[in-house]
């Protein structure tokens, strides 16, 4: 018999929302609850997918056929939700950052090793094409030595706006790009020098430009903006290169190679991220929860450590004291 995983959601909006219908569609996976405070997001997903609904994600964890969840709350909700996860002896796949400081990133760690559950932080480029592609062509023999790495990506205003208070342009988009320099470049970043602009009055940075320096020598660059206009097609921009004494690779997403065309405008589509096809979330979310069940059923690593997705978050907390005092600074592991 084919073994099957149950597995819970924590979260349903719009991350979690999709990792309940791509674990509905998983052939090894029975979704046996789905956890939301919204009462109207709860029923929604709820009636679409057939799991049993709970107010209180506590009351999830505390079935004893759960195995696994996926968390995807707001990341200053993380470590309440990831301990409780970890007390309750469940696999855990938690949407990033890991946490919204590193102090907190290192408690839940310690939950999950004290409890010797399995964790995997959902860090989508891990599992996105092009830069997987791009992770190949730096390997140390086709690169040599790296020079410098630029990453970019840009966001639309109303997603600022929805946020406000509740997270940061670092933790919700450039955890990404942390992640994917220190990736790619095989290398941590150990300092960074960073500068920030608060002009539409969302809650949070418009902008951040920062110079990082990484432990091989390398430099790099960080260019972050949810300060666009809401009709910037797909509503993102993104950019990532890397520079070595032998060669370099790069790529740009400022569209995906789709667009629709009518009287009131162009419009883009999603190719690579989470597009639905054929009624079926696919594409780079779909691989990675993929990937977190048929590892979990199998006992197998993870395509990233979980201390590897911590690296990420000392660095966005010195990004943003370096943004707040306008100094450079060490990065603090």
């Amino acid at each position: 018999m084919t073994k099957r995983l149950k597995v819970g959601v924590i979260g349903l909006g719009f991350f979690g929302s999709r990792h309940a219908r791509v674990y509905q569609d998983h052939p090894a996976v029975d979704l046996v609850g789905v956890a939301e405070p919204d009462l109207a997001r709860l029923a929604e997903t709820a009636d679409a997918t057939g799991a049993q609904g709970y107010c209180d994600y506590h009351a999830l964890l505390a079935r004893a056929d759960l195995q696994a969840v996926s968390i995807c709350l707001p990341d200053r909700l993380h470590e309440e939700a990831a301990i409780a996860a970890a007390e309750a002896g469940k696999a855990i796949l938690l949407e990033k950052p890991l946490a919204h400081t590193a102090e907190a990133a290192r408690r839940i760690v310690t939950a999950v090793e004290r409890s010797g559950v399995r964790l995997m932080i959902g860090h989508i480029l891990r599992f996105d094409t092009r830069y997987v592609q791009v992770f190949d062509a730096a390997r140390p023999e086709n690169l040599g030595q790296p020079i410098h790495l630029r990453a970019k990506r840009n966001g639309i205003r109303s997603v600022a706006r929805r946020l406000g208070a509740s997270s940061s342009i670092l933790f919700y988009m450039g955890v990404h790009d942390v992640d994917a320099m220190q990736w790619i470049g095989r290398s941590k970043i150990t300092r960074v020098y960073a500068q920030k602009r608060e002009m539409l009055g969302n809650g949070n940075e418009d902008a951040l430009y920062a110079v990082l320096n990484f432990e091989n020598g390398a430099i790099g660059s960080l260019d972050y903006s949810w300060a666009w206009p809401d009709g910037l097609m797909n509503g993102f921009r993104s950019a990532f290169e890397i520079v070595g004494t032998r060669s370099a690779a790069a790529l740009d997403v400022s569209d995906q190679g789709l667009s629709f065309v009518t009287d009131a405008g162009t419009t883009g589509g999603d190719t690579h991220l989470w597009p639905e096809i054929n009624g079926r979330i696919t594409g780079g979310l779909a691989d990675e929860i993929g990937h977190f069940v048929t590892a979990t059923l199998a006992g197998a690593p993870y395509r990233q450590h979980y201390r590897e997705a911590f690296d990420a978050v000392p660095v966005l907390d010195a990004l943003a004291e370096s943004a707040r005092s306008a100094q450079p600074l060490e990065v603090l592991r």
